[in-house]
Formats: C-alpha cells, sequence, structure tokens
C-alpha cells in the first residue's frame, strides 16, 4: 500500500472531486476515501468530512475492508451491535446512522482503501443506482490513484546546481 504513494495523495482535488459525486449520487451527508494502515485510518479525501488521520479501533471502514464483497452496506448503524457503540455512531463523536463503502483496488488487486458514504440517517437497503454510483466511485478512486503512483515513480529527479 505505502507503494502506490496513497498516503501521499492526502487533498488531491480529483479524489475530493470522486467524493462529492459519490455523496451527491448516494444522496449523504459526508463522503471519504480512508486507507487504514498499522492502528491508523487516514482520511485522504472528503466531502463533508475532515480529512487527517483518525484511530482505527473507531473505524467503520475496517469492517469494509474485510468484507466478503466489494460492497459494504450498513444500512442502520444503530441496530448492528458491531457499530452501536461506535463514538461515530452513538453521539460521542458523530451521528451517523447509514454506511456504504466500496472497496478501492488499484490494477483489480488487492484492495488499498475503501470509498465510503454516511448519512445521519438510517435507510432500509441501497438502491441499484446507489450501488453504482459505489463502485464506479471506487474504480475510479482507483485509476487515480495508480495514476498518483506513476507519476510519482516517473517524475524527474532534480538535478543539485553545479552537477549539470
Amino acid at each position: 500500500m505505502i507503494e502506490t504513494g496513497v498516503l501521499e495523495a492526502r487533498g488531491d482535488a480529483v479524489l475530493e472531486a470522486i467524493c462529492t459525486k459519490a455523496c451527491r449520487q448516494v444522496l449523504g451527508k459526508a463522503s471519504l476515501l480512508s486507507v487504514l494502515y498499522g492502528e491508523t485510518q487516514y482520511v485522504i479525501a472528503a466531502h463533508g468530512f475532515a480529512i487527517g488521520a483518525y484511530r482505527r479501533r473507531n473505524s467503520l471502514s475496517g469492517h469494509a475492508l474485510y468484507a466478503d464483497d466489494d460492497l459494504f452496506v450498513v444500512p442502520d448503524l444503530c441496530a448492528d451491535k458491531r457499530f452501536a457503540e461506535n463514538p461515530w455512531v452513538n453521539g460521542e463523536v458523530g451521528r451517523f446512522r447509514y454506511y456504504a463503502a466500496s472497496l478501492i483496488r488499484p490494477h483489480g488487486r488487492l484492495p488499498v482503501g475503501v470509498i465510503s458514504v454516511l448519512d445521519d440517517k438510517p435507510r432500509p437497503s441501497i438502491s441499484s443506482a446507489e450501488r453504482n454510483a459505489m463502485l464506479a466511485a471506487a474504480v475510479e478512486a482507483a485509476a487515480r490513484i495508480v495514476q498518483i503512483s506513476h507519476d510519482r515513480n516517473t517524475a524527474p529527479v532534480p538535478t543539485p546546481p553545479g552537477d549539470s
């Protein structure tokens, strides 16, 4: 994951736009692109949420990363015992009720993170259009991460002054 340069993509305008688009298409209150590394969840792009580092133990995205499907949906976080006491759900930090996340797989390989949409109201499920939007957002994010990695690996090395 470190080799992709994804942690260096914090605040990337293209990734931010992908988050904004996903949030609007899924009608959420917030959307974030998260990378989990060690004991930390890094939010490197977001809409309606602050980018930065958060404790992994409170992460909703950690569950999505290890799900059996590329799309992980929790229609009502309060009704799910895995999340009911989470500070992002119980009001200690936030009051999110709905969570949908899609795995980001550069080159179709192992996931490097997730793009997720959260809302403050529970929902009965996810619609086909919302499902497609989430999966498409993950593909777009993966393509951008590949591009960032490529640009990082092919950037010319500056010549120190006097060495030309």
